[in-house]
């Protein structure tokens, strides 16, 4: 048991975050990029990507859930969740190709459109739920401790932050140079690597004995289901997580036609990535400590109500760019602990479960993580979409109407603080905090005791 009580070295910290990296390689290409290349490459109309992204979000439910009982059954000397990085790995590469590789001969026809659905549910709905949510799982099978968890999803997300940084500056100039395709090549082979790096140095610590193997105990699914069901925290942080990402996405979705409509200028888009992304980064630097001091429900709290100011202020705003870029930063200080912290808390809600029921199920627990983000960005799209069209935005017009500019200060300002107040009433009710201490002092007496 001292292998498992043992805080986790940085190093294993670094480890874990870089297949998060590995994940926002896909994710920042698909958020940012993907649909630019469906409509501006390959000639698929607007609504038809639209309409395809979300529904692909029908399999994932499916998926999900699959996933979770696939993990919580699987067996290996590597553990359980651990394998899935390393199996997945070559896959991620193959589904990232097949995105942005649409043959010419399709471009403008329905067999593009085709193509498109196939390659889309093939990458998102399966193989990077495969790779994702065991990903995810993993942090509540390397350590108990509370502190560790929240240290180690403050490394993962500045990790993260600067993989989409880097990505957001570089693809438009590379995609010139080189093409959607070799540069998804390019991308693939680094995906590998950093999944190879995070499967060689991290590992399931909670089940290994004393000489360092793994111990699996097998949950029939007949009792890990109904267990999962009794678990109140779990539909909470399903919402939770689904609110987070439509907010994230909806919001970040706006972001180019407000800062070439509103703003005046798509340069400033650099400018406001960097006002939310710095300020995230350095929030989570801190949020360790924070965490530490007031506990990790406390700071997200507060975290949130920033949130909340930051995309108020940007509704004020109008086209005042020195106002709006107080607002994305106060919004950014926000976001930091808030996605740090709710990956942390996925974990927390594992060992409740356990706690509560005796049954312990990262999978299933997890494919709410998985099934609250796919759906929430999918749904995030289809909601800027229909807050243009609401607004009557036309990308033909050279100047839009009133209506339109309202429509899209309202997506990139007031929304956000919508979504941002019902996300503070859900982290209010997720008040696992409260008896989290004694949840893992038992259930690392139950593991002592095994």
């Amino acid at each position: 048991m001292s292998s498992k009580s043992n805080k986790l070295s940085m190093a294993e910290k670094l480890c874990y975050g870089s297949g998060d990296c590995a994940a926002n390689v896909y994710v920042a290409m698909a958020g940012t990029f993907l649909t630019g290349y469906y409509t501006d490459t390959v000639g698929l109309a607007t609504l038809a990507v639209g309409t395809m992204m979300l529904v692909a979000r029908v399999f994932d439910g499916v998926t999900d859930l699959a996933m979770g009982a696939i993990v919580d059954k699987t067996k290996s000397k590597y553990g359980k969740a651990r394998p899935w990085v390393l199996w997945t790995a070559p896959f991620m590469m193959i589904g990232l190709i097949l995105l942005f590789s649409v043959p010419k001969s399709l471009y403008g026809t329905g067999g593009g459109l085709i193509y498109a659905y196939l390659s889309y549910i093939f990458m998102n709905c399966i193989v990077y739920t495969a790779n994702n949510l065991p990903f995810n799982a993993l942090l509540s099978r390397m350590t108990l401790d509370v502190q560790d968890r929240a240290s180690t999803a403050s490394v993962r997300f500045i990790m993260t932050q600067f993989t989409i940084l880097i990505i957001n500056a570089v693809t438009a100039n590379l995609v010139t140079s080189i093409g959607w395709s070799a540069l998804a090549v390019i991308y693939g082979i680094i995906e590998v690597i950093l999944l190879l790096l995070c499967f060689i140095g991290c590992k399931e610590h909670i089940d290994e004995d004393e000489s360092g193997a793994v111990k699996l105990e097998d949950v029939p699914m007949n009792i890990a289901f109904p267990a999962l069901l009794k678990n109140k925290y779990f539909y909470l942080q399903t919402l939770v997580f689904l609110t987070l990402y439509i907010n994230t996405v909806a919001v970040g979705s706006c972001t180019y036609y407000f800062c070439n409509t509103v703003l005046g200028s798509i340069t400033i888009i650099t400018y406001t990535s960097m006002a939310q992304t710095i300020p995230a980064i350095i929030a989570n630097f801190a949020n360790p400590g924070l965490v530490a001091k007031y506990g990790k429900r406390k700071v997200m709290l507060v975290a949130c109500v920033l949130m909340i100011i930051g995309r108020l202020l940007v509704g004020l705003a109008g086209s005042s760019i020195p106002i709006v870029m107080v607002g994305i930063l106060i919004y950014g200080f926000g976001t930091g602990p808030v996605m740090s912290g709710v990956f942390a808390m996925t974990a927390d809600v594992v060992d409740y479960g356990e706690w509560k029921t005796g049954v312990r199920s990262e999978g299933l627990v997890n494919s709410c993580t998985s099934f609250g983000m796919k759906v929430g960005i999918g749904l995030g799209s289809a909601v800027a979409t229909w807050i243009l069209a609401f607004g009557g935005y036309d990308g033909t017009l050279a100047v839009q109407s009133a209506s339109a500019v309202a429509a899209i200060r309202f997506g990139f300002g007031y929304f956000g603080a919508i979504l941002g107040a019902v996300l503070l009433v859900l982290l209010l009710l997720m008040n696992i905090d409260k008896n989290i201490k004694q949840i893992q002092s038992d259930l690392e007496a139950k593991k002592q005791r095994a």
